[in-house]
């Protein structure tokens, strides 16, 4: 990914001023340091638990735009690439953690593993009650391993909305998270990049550069839709009683009608067999410099279906 920036060690800062100048009804800025910033809710929500979502500071919409009513409650950003640290986290938890707690939500990297744990560890020292998920949801990671060791991607965005969606029905903090995890041990996400001067699809690529599991030369959009569909099926294995959440991620590349196009697509190879409940379609995690899609899939129970009904717009996308 390419910044036009020469502090790169304040991305995260820079980011979080200039989204609270534009939207200050929205958003306020709680830290702007270097290499860590804390972005929140204008109006922090009293009498419940909060959502606190970390990351790196270079891939927008995640995790500011998630920042809104029925999302995250704050956005703790790192550096491009780079995990914020632990005090950031700690900082954001105790700030708005002191009445129902806090979750704390991040991809599986090890940066934000240790430093989130840090953050929680920090937390209950200070009698704060908190509960952490850990998405894992890469089907492309990991492989021929334990499930909790593959890297998170983009499915986190459905985690999100399903814990702002818990926060606003004031659940017991660990309740919440515990629909959470279930809802992440049903979650599956893969990347496809497509190389037209190479008539070449790849999928599961990384966005650092690791290398996909599959490849193709071809670049037939219903073929690829089946091809994707394969993939994260065989890998979740759907029930008959499960409905469906397909989310589409276009990256940087991709155009806006070329991404709906792919939707639909993807929607009628994955309808065929299985429950389609609901679709959504955004550049979520603007993340690789590629022409290409990221499909995610959550796999739902009724009880987490009934708190995916409601649609969130926020200033990037609609979910």
């Amino acid at each position: 990914m390419i910044w036009n920036t020469d502090r790169m060690d304040y991305y995260a800062a820079d980011c979080i001023l200039g989204m609270t100048r534009v939207f200050p009804e929205r958003w306020k800025c709680l830290r702007a340091g270097k290499n860590a910033g804390i972005l929140m809710k204008a109006e922090p929500t009293p009498d419940r638990f909060a959502v606190i979502i970390s990351g790196g500071g270079g891939n927008g919409p995640f995790c500011p735009g998630y920042v809104a009513d029925g999302l995250a409650d704050a956005a703790v950003l790192g550096a491009p690439f780079a995990a914020p640290n632990a005090y950031a986290i700690y900082e954001a938890g105790k700030y708005l953690g002191k009445g129902s707690g806090v979750l704390l939500l991040y991809n599986n990297f090890s940066g934000d593993y240790l430093n989130n744990d840090m953050a929680r560890e920090l937390l209950e020292e200070d009698n704060i009650q908190v509960e952490v998920v850990v998405a894992n949801d890469d089907i492309a990671t990991a492989l021929n391993e334990p499930r909790e060791n593959r890297s998170g991607r983009t499915g986190i965005a459905l985690l999100i909305k399903l814990a702002g969606a818990c926060a606003q029905r004031k659940m017991p903090l660990r309740q919440a998270a515990d629909i959470v995890r279930r809802a992440n041990e049903r979650l599956g996400t893969l990347s496809m990049h497509m190389y037209f001067d190479r008539n070449l699809i790849e999928y599961g690529a990384g966005f650092s550069g690791e290398p996909g599991i599959r490849t193709e030369n071809h670049m037939d959009m219903k073929r690829s839709a089946r091809e994707v569909v394969e993939l994260l099926t065989e890998s979740l294995n759907p029930g008959k009683d499960e409905k469906l959440f397909l989310l589409v991620n276009r990256l940087r590349l991709t155009s806006y009608p070329d991404s709906f196009i792919m939707a639909n697509a993807v929607y009628e190879a994955l309808s065929r067999n299985y429950k389609v409940e609901r679709v959504r379609v955004a550049a979520f995690s603007n993340i690789v410099d590629t022409y290409g899609y990221e499909f995610s899939i959550l796999c739902m129970d009724d009880e987490i279906s009934e708190l995916m009904g409601n649609s969130t717009a926020t200033d990037s996308f609609m979910i």
